[in-house]
């Protein structure tokens, strides 16, 4: 039953754009277990998403947790603005990130990054997680949630996938998929000073390797 109310709210709350992107924003809600990167806010603080797309998991964030104030940033113009027809809330933002100008530094207890990673090169990967870290407060949050490579099958499924969205569909801004092992993302998360104290599969009912992790901003 939640999984239909949340259906019904996600519809009602993109009625103002396409059909087609709204059918795209529930198939993407279906995929995804979103409850599980939704258990590590808290229900007060600034969540930054960065890579927010159409906005979909800030819009579930203050469905759970209203006391939030949510800001999301993303490079594509056009789902930033599908993203802001979503919503007349006070506390929740949607911005490109030719505005990033208007972030605060250090001013966020929570920065979540969703399916971001895996669509840009590996040797770019530190300038986004030192960017992020910029904007998180000294022992805030970071919550990644990527694919991995493992297991294979559940791989191959997700490489195709991001292929067809990438390069035919074209529903994704991004290059060809990085799926990296989850050693190189403990690695790459340490080496940009987040101290990471959970991470785990959670993919169990779903086609796609999903993985979690979750670490802290240390100076």
């Amino acid at each position: 039953m939640k999984r239909i109310s949340d259906v019904v709210y996600i519809l009602r709350s993109y009625a103002k754009i396409s059909l087609l992107t709204r059918l795209f924003i529930v198939i993407r809600y279906l995929v995804c277990p979103w409850d599980i990167i939704l258990s590590y806010l808290r229900e007060s603080g600034k969540v930054l998403d960065f890579g927010t797309g159409h906005g979909l998991l800030l819009n579930l964030a203050l469905q759970r947790f209203p006391k939030l104030h949510c800001t999301g940033i993303d490079h594509d113009q056009r789902k930033v603005e599908a993203a802001s027809k979503s919503t007349t809330r006070e506390n929740l933002t949607f911005i490109s990130t030719d505005e990033i100008g208007r972030l605060v530094p250090a001013s966020f207890d929570f920065v979540i990054i969703v399916d971001v990673l895996y669509s840009v090169p590996t040797d770019r990967w530190h300038e986004i997680l030192s960017l992020v870290s910029t904007y998180l407060k000294p022992e805030g949050i970071i919550v990644v949630k990527e694919t991995v490579d493992t297991p294979r099958w559940k791989y191959y499924i997700c490489w195709l996938q991001e292929i067809i969205a990438i390069r035919v569909l074209k529903y994704t801004k991004g290059d060809s998929p990085q799926i990296m092992p989850v050693d190189y993302y403990l690695k790459q998360l340490a080496a940009n000073r987040f101290v990471v104290e959970e991470h785990s599969r959670i993919d169990s009912g779903y086609l796609w390797p999903h993985y979690i992790f979750m670490g802290k901003k240390v100076d």
